[in-house]
């Protein structure tokens, strides 16, 4: 008799444990979403793709919140806020070489060419094995890979055709060893500066030239201040996907059902910022050269010739030559 009480007591105690985890599993969940671009930069097209996707999908049992522009900090600030959990979603880019090394591999200039480039690596074997190195280094889990478009260098003084025209330019990059590197192999003097100041250093000669993406010239008024720069079209200074990332380990704490459904979600809100941003760019440039922009061509093999070496470096020193010879085989 004691031991049939003890089961009774045993079943309901698990069953109240039950109840108490999907309790727990149904209570609404907030994902703040921050980044350091615009509201009008496309990865805000892909946020609030994602938003529209995840409130109607959960019927509001998640809520998303955006906020754009930097208000929760610069792009360091926001990858280490993910991981303490004050934020949830962001999107990577230089900071995350320096948490995650391997994301280097894709941010070597003049490696990664063009959107259709981007988009086979992102989408494929690649991207796999990147998002889970990044994992395994940094603690995120990637959901989905957005696209940043096309860079050309941008300058004040003078147009860029060769390396030698960079001989001692002092250029904005982005805080992270293999842009700094590459920028000193083209002779340029590498000068980091947070992606909101790059505005206000050209125009007061902080700096003398840049390497932003296409819709970054222009959400920043960029022309106003450098009037040349190179063919995007032609050849890209870097063109990597970038990871929207979150904590892995708040994303493996949330119910199955809701980590696929924000990953569902976030696969297809990326697939809508790549679009955008490819939709933008093929109006851009006209809007450009009407504001006294001057794009010129460039002698692409010297420039190749001469980051190749910062190529090889960094895929030996991350043990990933196999990754970037697989990135190479998709440039054909």
């Amino acid at each position: 008799m004691f031991l049939k009480k003890l089961s009774i007591v045993a079943a309901l105690a698990a069953a109240t444990g039950l109840q108490a985890a999907s309790a727990l599993a149904a209570d609404p969940v907030t994902l703040r979403f921050a980044m350091i671009t615009a509201e009008s930069f496309p990865y805000m097209d892909g946020a609030r793709k994602f938003k529209e996707l995840v409130e109607a999908r959960s019927k509001g049992d998640i809520k998303v919140l955006l906020y754009p522009g930097g208000q929760l900090g610069n792009e360091r600030q926001i990858n280490e806020a993910i991981l303490e959990g004050s934020i949830q979603i962001g999107v990577g880019a230089g900071a995350m070489a320096n948490l995650a090394p391997i994301y280097n591999i894709v941010q070597v200039p003049f490696l990664i060419q063009g959107q259709r480039h981007m988009a086979a690596i992102a989408d494929g074997p690649i991207g796999e094995k990147l998002a889970k190195k990044i994992e395994e280094q940094a603690g995120f889990r990637v959901l989905a890979w957005f696209s940043t478009g096309d860079s050309p260098i941008e300058t004040v003084k003078k147009p860029v055709r060769s390396p030698a025209d960079l001989a001692g330019v002092k250029i904005r990059v982005i805080e992270t060893p293999v842009l700094v590197d590459a920028m000193r192999a083209l002779g340029a003097n590498p000068t980091p500066m947070a992606y909101t100041e790059v505005y206000t250093g050209l125009k007061q000669g902080v700096i003398e030239g840049a390497h932003l993406d296409v819709l970054s010239v222009d959400t920043l008024k960029i022309a106003e201040v450098a009037k040349y720069m190179t063919d995007w079209e032609q050849i890209t200074f870097v063109s990597e996907p970038r990871p929207v990332i979150m904590s892995a380990k708040y994303f493996t704490s949330l119910s199955p059902e809701r980590q696929k459904l924000i990953r569902d979600a976030m696969q297809e809100a990326a697939k809508h910022e790549r679009q955008v941003f490819l939709d933008k760019m093929t109006s851009i440039r006209k809007k450009l050269v009407e504001q006294g922009v001057t794009i010129t061509k460039v002698d692409a093999d010297a420039f190749v010739e001469k980051v190749r070496p910062v190529w090889q470096k960094y895929a030996e020193q991350l043990k990933a030559e196999d990754l970037l010879k697989e990135i190479i085989a998709l440039r054909k």
